[in-house]
């Protein structure tokens, strides 16, 4: 899912793309959000990209 996300894709896409629900999708990105202490998609992809500190 966060390969997905990383790629900018959106919640429908996702959900239909991994064949779960869309309130399936929040829930999981709502966790992965707690557990890398982010709050956005975008902050996810800055992250990723070693851009965490630099707001």
């Amino acid at each position: 899912m966060l390969a997905l996300v990383l790629k900018g894709r959106d919640l429908p896409y996702i959900a239909e793309k991994l064949v779960v629900s869309k309130n399936t999708v929040r829930t999981h990105m709502r966790n992965i959000y707690a557990k890398l202490g982010v709050h956005s998609k975008q902050e996810v992809i800055d992250l990723v990209d070693g851009q965490g500190g630099e707001r």
